[in-house]
């Protein structure tokens, strides 16, 4: 047994694979020593075999297998079985010739091949190279694949927001009911909430100046008058505000009315809010039926590559190749949106309090770190609460409180996304978008993402919402998803710098 376990360390085998190996030999050695007798012969033979360690011994004689169960053995058949499982090392007999053999070997590892995107990167490839193909082909061949692709993707389309209408509305209910806890806490959850709420105002206004530079569609005058073909814009933004109201519980639900079913859900989350234990059973329906259809959404998200690889396809083939060009501005927006905020976060800290930029980065650099590696900013949450407690001396409570909290109702990387996203949609679509407009855009653009997954699938069922609310062109998704994959990483660890600074100054402001 020391020549097996010198062996296994002279070609590195995982600790646990090796205990297991020699535990296994150890135990068919002893057995084959009861069946055989103390002074039978076997032959021992390790080496590495196509790269994988591997030891064998032989006993010659009549068949004996000492890996089955034994009533007088040491272990019972289950925890035989169990050992067998374990790891990845594997012990194996045979009979052959003659001989009894038991091997045992640790195969290498394979890692599995990680593609930034997942299948979502998988798709816009295939697509590129389907379209790109289907370019060659005749006219009447192309306007086929495209009269093809269109109604599967308006019936994908219409899966998709079928059943991600319900989910916000649950989504809002359930996430106002929560706060009952921030209320709780009287002026210091009141007080992270106006700050939550100061920081996605500042959000918005920052991420509208940048995207309206790379896609001018605001119907803005440069003499200070809002331009109107129709009619007087402060009416226009008058009625939309009173379009919100919803005439009865049913009919936004029917027509897809998404402003309205937003006004339900806050109206419904408050009074639910406000009742407290009185709705007890009602609240626990809510939090299951939010269950329910979380399930029923990651049921329906599964086509979201499908639906990649027909809009890009679409798109090429209507639009040519030439349109993915326009990555680059959405790319741009983006970068330089996640660039201004914390930059401003961080020369605010810097100028009321006299932190050090620099020394600031360096002290949340290893939660930054995990958030960019694995494109999550809660895989890094317990390391950034720490260093917040410890490096920056942030009260316990106060750490503990708001990091999660902000996570949910502070979302900075999706509230710029999709805002960029609307006037990337708007350009493409060829309309302008009247103020009214933006400031439903501003609105819906907060609210979906705090309520929906930030994932490519929450993505899509969002934008789909959007674009019908605005009646933009559908075609837009595929460039949408693909500008996507190349900024998924970095908007996190944008979320930590400013929520950190915020934490920071919160905690050393009276």
């Amino acid at each position: 047994m020391e020549s097996i376990e010198k062996f296994f360390d002279s070609v590195n085998v995982p600790r646990k694979d090796k205990l297991k190996i020699c535990l296994m030999l150890e135990e068919s050695l002893l057995r084959y020593q009861e069946n055989f007798g103390e002074d039978y012969e076997f032959n021992f033979v390790a080496r590495k075999w196509l790269g994988t360690p591997r030891v064998s011994i032989k006993i010659k004689g009549k068949p004996f297998n000492p890996l089955e169960y034994d009533d007088d053995g040491i272990f019972s058949e289950s925890i035989l079985h169990d050992l067998l499982n374990y790891e990845k090392a594997h012990v194996i007999y045979r009979y052959e010739g003659g001989f009894n053999e038991i091997r045992a070997f640790s195969p290498r590892e394979i890692k599995n091949l990680k593609i930034p995107g997942g299948s979502s990167t998988i798709s816009i490839l295939l697509a590129v190279a389907f379209g790109l193909i289907a370019g060659n082909f005749s006219p009447e061949m192309q306007k086929l694949i495209v009269n093809i692709i269109t109604p599967i993707l308006n019936t994908l389309f219409g899966a998709i927001i079928a059943i991600n209408i319900p989910l916000v509305f649950i989504s809002i209910v359930a996430s106002i009911c929560a706060m009952e806890n921030v209320t709780t806490l009287n002026e210091i959850g009141t007080t992270i909430l106006m700050r939550f709420l100061k920081i996605l105002l500042f959000i918005v206004v920052v991420t509208i100046f940048v995207s309206e530079i790379f896609f001018p569609v605001v119907n803005f005058g440069f003499d200070g008058q809002i331009l109107s073909s129709n009619a007087d814009e402060t009416s226009k933004i008058f009625e939309s505000i009173i379009s919100m109201v919803p005439r009865n519980i049913v009919e936004p639900f029917l027509k897809g009315n998404i402003l309205q079913i937003v006004v339900w859900a806050i109206l419904l989350g408050v009074c639910v809010t406000i009742l407290g234990d009185r709705v007890s059973e009602f609240k626990k329906i809510i939090a299951e039926s939010k269950q329910i259809i979380f399930k029923m959404v990651s049921i329906v998200m599964k086509i979201i590559p499908l639906i990649i690889f027909l809009s890009i396809v679409k798109t090429i083939l209507v639009y040519s190749i030439d349109e993915f060009a326009v990555l680059w501005k959405i790319l741009a927006a983006n970068y330089i949106a996640f660039a201004a905020v914390p930059a401003a976060m961080l020369l605010m800290i810097s100028i009321k309090h006299g932190v050090k930029i620099r020394d600031f980065l360096r002290e949340i650099y290893p939660a930054c770190l995990i958030t960019f590696t694995t494109s999550s900013g809660s895989a890094s949450m317990p390391l950034n609460i720490e260093i917040c407690k410890k490096k920056f001396g942030v009260n316990e409570n106060l750490c503990d409180f708001y990091i999660p909290l902000s996570h949910a109702l502070c979302p900075i990387p999706s509230t710029i996304g999709i805002i960029i996203y609307m006037f990337f949609a708007a350009e493409f679509s060829g309309v302008e978008m009247s103020i009214s407009q933006l400031i439903i855009v501003a609105f819906l653009s907060v609210q979906f993402a705090i309520s929906t997954p930030s994932e490519n699938g929450g993505l899509i069922a969002t934008m789909m919402i959007m674009l019908t609310q605005f009646s933009f062109s559908e075609d837009s998704i595929g460039l949408m998803i693909a500008a996507t994959i190349f900024i998924v990483n970095i908007s996190g660890v944008i979320g930590i710098i400013v929520r950190d600074c915020d934490l920071y100054d919160m905690s050393r402001t009276k």
